[in-house]
């Protein structure tokens, strides 16, 4: 778990980066800092792991004080990736992922063959890629690297600044995919910096929204922030579609209607399907009945499916 507490930032020359901040991230838990240029997410992140100090607060990371640790024993604790992936352009792939466990004293058996399973991890065939260098992959492999490097030492948290930024918007949207393919399997503890909503909606269990200076406006679930913004910054910065995204991150609740057959004209969707989902099949097969788990489903239906729909 990852605990701020009142944490601020303030430059020499008065500027306020961060303001009493107090946040907590659960174990296993994906949280998204977002919200405009200069509201000091960035900032935040990265007095996780000391590249920038606190002025005043308590950084807890595990239970330990922050602080009260050598800031390179730290830092291995902690995986980071950030956007272009920052992989060293004379090293090649296998040595690029093997840094931090060279830096931990692994021996060379050991390091081959964490390097390996981590490029497997990430989709990357470490005996096709393993001996290229970074700039022999596209923009979308090195950021893999990137995140196969971050875990290579099985870190508990990982830091993510932006880390998909950088590639175009289909190789952006694959990788989002992927990550979030990959945390069902490793399961860290992550902090993620975006600009973008719809990635913060898309890959966090809970979103934090802040504003200039540093100050958390909300801290809760995507469908929470989508669906009851606190105040008009959180709305405005949403944006005007929030219901729309709303439904992309709402699972269909529990159905209580009549149980119908299938066969020809039929259309089932699976229960695990967003409410997106479900009203997408609707109104894309308006000859068709929507079943989920054999019930049908109606466009009437999906207003109240709506206020059903957890929170």
């Amino acid at each position: 778990m990852i605990s701020l507490q009142d944490v601020t930032k303030q430059y020499p020359d008065g500027t306020v980066a961060v303001s009493e901040l107090t946040l907590e991230v659960d174990e296993g838990v994906i949280c998204a800092l977002v919200g405009p240029s200069g509201c000091g997410k960035t900032t935040t992140m990265r007095m996780i792991n000391r590249l920038i100090e606190p002025t005043s607060g308590r950084i807890l990371v595990a239970g330990d004080d922050v602080t009260s640790l050598d800031v390179r024993q730290l830092r291995r604790r902690i995986g980071y990736v950030i956007q272009n992936a920052g992989l060293f352009p004379h090293y090649t792939v296998r040595k690029n992922v093997a840094t931090v466990c060279r830096l931990l004293g692994w021996d060379k058996a050991k390091t081959a063959s964490r390097v390996d399973e981590m490029l497997d991890l990430v989709d990357l065939d470490p005996a096709t890629f393993g001996d290229r260098y970074p700039h022999q992959l596209s923009g979308g492999q090195r950021q893999r690297v990137g995140v196969a490097r971050a875990l290579a030492a099985d870190p508990p948290v990982l830091l993510m600044d932006e880390p998909f930024g950088a590639v175009d918007p289909i190789a952006r949207e694959r990788l989002q995919d992927e990550f979030l393919a990959l945390h069902q399997r490793v399961h860290k503890t992550v902090v993620l910096v975006t600009h973008d909503i719809d990635e913060a909606v898309k890959l966090g269990d809970r979103i934090a929204v802040m504003k200039q200076g540093g100050f958390l406006e909300q801290f809760d679930s995507p469908a929470a922030v989508l669906g009851f913004p606190v105040n008009d910054f959180v709305a405005d910065f949403v944006g005007s579609d929030r219901a729309i995204k709303r439904l992309r991150v709402s699972p269909i609740p529990t159905l209580t209607s009549e149980q119908v057959p299938g066969g020809p004209g039929v259309l089932d969707v699976a229960p695990d399907a967003s409410l997106y989902d479900l009203l997408a099949a609707v109104l894309q097969a308006p000859d068709s009945l929507v079943r989920v788990n054999g019930q049908a489903v109606r466009l009437g239906d999906i207003d109240r499916l709506m206020r059903d729909s957890a929170v």
